[in-house]
């Protein structure tokens, strides 16, 4: 059931909602999941992928104001990650991601993503269960909640058998890059600005003259972020990072996400 941020605000005001929903969640989409899985054998595609790109770097792109144009050419040749609406990105560029993750179940651009042309198009169960996919190319995957927003939040090392979701599709993207074995992380268009944010009791507050995306957003408004449980991802994802090896480097111009350490995405162009 696709629901209004308006009402999504509202069931968050009431005691223990985010709990019950997020149980009821978790529930549906594994039953779910494992129904398709049998037919599909979605997770041992999945787990072809673990390690396959051991010792190499990836870029995973986002979506924020700053990502250019001359950012995506300057990285066609690379492997990269994108997510949810970066084919709005398309018509202007040759730069395609080698991963495609459709994460957002209120995304409902469905006929896009059904006739997307990419090497590899990650489709969560959250998303499918709600708007279905005829992508031949696309791979369900399952995702798993917390009951509420947490500090002590899971990573996934076996993305054949769950992703944790954490109010951020780039949780998404770097656990599947950590799976596949990738050793350095490049992060671009990560402005982590959003013109609407949230906290997790849903108290949503309006930023003026702030553009969440480098495209048009259709509706604006829909477009709510919980800041702090993003940052707590992020914070997992580096720890996770830094024990086992890998390097997460922001490459984003600007912006304002500090949690990675920061690099000059020129400098790297320069190396490429």
């Amino acid at each position: 059931m696709i629901l209004s941020a308006g009402t999504r605000k509202l069931i968050l005001s009431i005691p223990f909602a985010r709990e019950t929903a997020n149980l009821y969640v978790n529930g549906s989409n594994t039953l779910f999941y494992k129904k398709l899985n049998k037919v599909m054998h979605y997770s041992e595609r999945i787990a072809e992928l673990r390690g396959a790109k051991l010792g190499k770097r990836c870029f995973i792109v986002g979506s924020g104001p700053s990502l250019t144009i001359d950012q995506l050419e300057a990285i066609k040749d690379e492997d990269c990650f994108g997510a949810n609406r970066i084919y709005k990105m398309f018509t202007k560029t040759n730069w395609r991601p080698k991963y495609y993750v459709i994460q957002d179940k209120y995304d409902s651009t469905v006929a896009i993503y059904e006739n997307l042309d990419v090497e590899h198009l990650f489709v969560s169960d959250f998303y499918w269960k709600e708007h279905g996919m005829r992508n031949s190319r696309a791979i369900c995957y399952h995702i798993n909640r917390t009951l509420r927003q947490t500090s002590d939040l899971p990573f996934s090392e076996d993305c054949s058998k769950f992703v944790q979701a954490a109010s951020t599709v780039t949780y998404t993207m770097i656990q599947l890059a950590c799976y596949m074995g990738y050793k350095e992380i490049y992060l671009i268009g990560m402005d982590h600005t959003y013109a609407n944010v949230t906290n997790d009791k849903g108290v949503i507050i309006k930023k003026s003259n702030i553009k969440s995306h480098a495209f048009e957003d259709e509706q604006p408004n829909e477009v709510v972020a919980n800041i702090s449980y993003m940052e707590e991802a992020y914070r997992t994802a580096k720890k996770y990072c830094e024990s086992h090896g890998i390097t997460i480097y922001n490459a984003t111009n600007g912006g304002a996400l500090e949690i990675f350490s920061r690099c000059d995405f020129t400098s790297i162009c320069n190396l490429l």
